[in-house]
């Protein structure tokens, strides 16, 4: 269907069925064989079998891996100075500090940036800095660099320095501007990277330079700088390691929210960040926790659906400089303040999710093998969260765009084993803006080549499906009985991308109809099973209408474990019994 005709016959969109397609499944790694191909990895670290088994699913082999996990000792973390021109922005740096020169951070409005803007505003201010922060307007600005931001900053602040965190890699001209301005750049960031860079002091990416950690997250690479800058290299010292362990609960919620790989040292540098996050908290996020129910159970998941959306609502929905704020401030009644603003731009942000959700149309077909969708009245700030709901639900990449004066703004969001960076590359051409990493990306094209995007998009993705492993879920087992408890789960966190949360298959038929609850949720109880099942949002996703007593169900589950309630269960999706793999 095209583009003009989706816009004319949207009316048949409204409270659609069909969101989610039953998916084919398989099991993560076959097990072949009758020993346990685990029983290394269980023995070394005197683990559970469920829980041994659980990281050998998750590709581990070599029991050493796992000491990112059981054991995230500062030693095992990366040299800050194997990237590239680090030294130079510290050196660059310390000048400032010590000639009283006005620093400003310019980040990014997702969480990402800003807990990357807040990390270094905390470490540039305890080394006596003359320091301010700048956040660009999602609506008014766009993402990156821009030399309008620049030129009010110039009037208004007179940096002579500017530290960009998670935004920077592609603005060359911007960075050449700004000398005409009697302001130089140290830029830091990780998405995606062309060959030639901006003209700055220093350029700090993962990919620039021999350190191993490729997957940084903004905030991560800003904790690098904040490393080298304290010279707490591997070990910090005495009351630099409290300090540092307190920048992890930023690194942690950062690098969680950006859907990047959660495995190695930014698996240790989360798993340190969680474990602080359980001891004493600034103002600011005592209240992001107890606001999200999440004060008694810091994991990933809590973190990734309870602080992340919250952080993000400020600038989806507005301005992110207040985020910022609430991470930094130290006095209470301002934090109180702060978090209700945060709790209301959220309560907005779910409504007009909803509402996007509601109008925009089920997948035409298995040919569109990338779901590419454009609703000109889409809300700009929550295209990312409905391109990966129905990435989720659709089991394949997808991207929601929203059009402003003939241009169209996208969010894009992939499942393994898809790359979006190929794509963009390919689609460069055709593009106005556009970068990200391998599982999220954002896009900016005029609607003229809309056709032509959605082609590129489309054979790409299809290529990707062919080279690859083909899209399907991946299943930890046939059945819940070895899953292990809340206790020992949590030596295996953080769970996220690339270390997904225990998944099973739930086979079987429905007592009765679902209970409802809260806006479309629903309450299941199979015969099968001697627990129920809670499947949100099911009344928007469920294709074929309410299930009836006695309907077959085949789901993939995940546990949802609470200190006060103990185990739930929670449906991720809706499987093909037909299909496993």
């Amino acid at each position: 269907m095209g583009f003009h005709a989706r816009l004319e016959n949207k009316h048949r969109y409204k409270n659609p069925v069909g969101q989610m397609r039953p998916q084919p499944w398989r099991l993560r790694r076959e097990i072949v064989g009758a020993e346990n191909p685990w029983k290394q990895i269980q023995d070394a670290w005197n683990l559970e079998d469920g829980i041994a088994r659980l990281a050998w699913m998750r590709g581990v082999d070599d029991p050493s891996e796992l000491a990112w996990r059981l054991e995230p000792k500062w030693e095992l973390t990366h040299e800050p100075y194997f990237l590239d021109n680090m030294g130079k922005a510290v050196s660059r740096i310390n000048t400032a500090i010590s000639k009283r020169e006005k620093i400003t951070i310019y980040g990014d409005y997702d969480v990402d940036g800003v807990t990357a803007t807040a990390l270094l505003f905390r470490v540039l201010e305890r080394m006596g800095a003359d320091v301010s922060f700048f956040i660009p307007n999602r609506f008014n600005d766009g993402y990156g660099i821009h030399l309008e931001c620049i030129r009010e900053l110039a009037h208004t602040h007179s940096p002579t320095l500017l530290i960009s965190v998670d935004c920077g890699i592609q603005s060359i001209e911007e960075v050449k501007a700004s000398y005409e301005l009697g302001m130089e750049w140290i830029i830091t960031d990780h998405h995606s990277i062309s060959p030639k860079l901006p003209d700055a002091v220093a350029v700090i990416h993962p990919h620039l330079g021999t350190q191993a950690n490729k997957h940084l997250a903004g905030v991560g690479v800003a904790f690098k700088l904040a490393q080298a800058l304290m010279d707490a290299i591997p070990i910090p010292r005495g009351n630099d390691a409290n300090f540092l362990d307190g920048l992890l609960k930023l690194v942690a919620i950062g690098t969680i929210a950006d859907m990047v790989p959660l495995v190695q040292e930014n698996a240790l540098l989360v798993k340190r960040g969680l474990i602080a996050l359980c001891g004493t908290n600034s103002p600011g996020l005592s209240l992001l926790l107890k606001a999200s129910g999440s004060e008694n159970s810091i994991s990933a998941t809590a973190i990734a659906f309870g602080i992340a959306p919250r952080i993000n609502a400020v600038g989806r929905m507005g301005g992110a400089e207040d985020a910022v704020r609430l991470l930094l401030t130290r006095d209470f009644q301002e934090a109180q303040q702060l978090v209700e603003r945060v709790e209301q731009l959220n309560q907005e942000r779910r409504h007009c999710q909803r509402e996007l959700t509601k109008i925009l149309p089920p997948l035409a077909s298995a040919d569109e093998a990338f779901d590419l969708i454009v609703e000109p009245t889409a809300h700009k700030g929550v295209i990312g969260i409905v391109a990966g709901q129905r990435m989720r639900d659709l089991g394949q990449p997808a991207g929601v765009c929203s059009v402003i004066d003939g241009v169209a703004h996208c969010s894009l969001r992939a499942p393994e084993p898809f790359d979006l960076t190929e794509l963009l590359c390919l689609a460069r051409p055709f593009l106005k803006s556009g970068g990200g990493h391998k599982a999220a990306a954002g896009i900016t094209f005029d609607m003229a080549n809309l056709a032509f995007i959605r082609e590129i998009f489309t054979k790409a993705t299809k290529t990707q499906a062919l080279e690859g492993v083909s899209p399907a879920i991946n299943i930890d087992g046939s059945d819940y009985h070895w899953v292990p408890n809340r206790q020992a789960l949590e030596q295996l966190e953080p769970f996220g991308q690339a270390w997904p949360e225990p998944s099973v298959v739930a086979h079987g038929q429905l007592e009765r109809a679902p209970d409802l609850f809260g806006a479309g949720h629903w309450s299941l109880k199979l015969k099968e099973l001697p627990f129920q099942l809670k499947w949100f949002f099911a009344e928007e996703k469920y294709p074929f209408g309410i299930p009836k007593d006695g309907q077959v169900l085949d789901l993939a589950i995940s546990p949802q474990d609470s200190i006060n309630w103990g185990r739930t269960w929670r449906v991720d999706a809706l499987l093909d019994g037909s299909k496993a793999l």
